[in-house]
């Protein structure tokens, strides 16, 4: 005769786990690393690179000098300032850069937000954009 084995299964949409066992979620998964390697911390990059996402807020008045000794401890060449704004303040970005280091660093601007969905927004933006390409935006 066979022997036969019988489950008891939780009904569908019920949990079968009781209320009171942890949740294992993302936020709380953490477990030792059990790797064990030699370590080597690198402080510079093998190669030269392009950081393309930096945001500089200051750049139209620091100097710029403290900026590229950091960049060249690391072995960065250029940086991309996504920052860069519009107008007058674009102006002294460009204008810091273009008479101190024009070669390291490339400055998009921004589009103002400030007003959108109102008549002549649109319009308004698109001129601030090309007068911010004609004074050097990047991007």
């Amino acid at each position: 005769m066979k022997k036969f084995l019988f489950f008891l299964l939780a009904p569908v949409g019920i949990n079968a786990y009781s209320q009171s066992t942890p949740r294992m979620d993302f936020e709380n998964y953490n477990p030792p690393s059990t790797l064990v390697v030699p370590e080597h911390k690198l402080t510079s990059a093998k190669f030269p690179f392009i950081d393309v996402h930096n945001h500089q807020f200051e750049m139209p008045d620091m100097d710029l000098g403290t900026l590229i000794k950091d960049m060249d401890k690391l072995n960065m060449k250029v940086m991309v300032n996504l920052s860069g704004e519009s107008g007058e303040t674009l102006k002294r970005s460009i204008g810091n850069v273009k008479s101190h280091y024009p070669n390291r660093f490339i400055v998009f601007a921004n589009v103002d937000f400030r007003g959108v969905g109102e008549n002549g927004w649109s319009e308004k933006a698109a001129r601030q954009l090309e007068q911010d390409v004609k004074n050097g935006a990047n991007g």
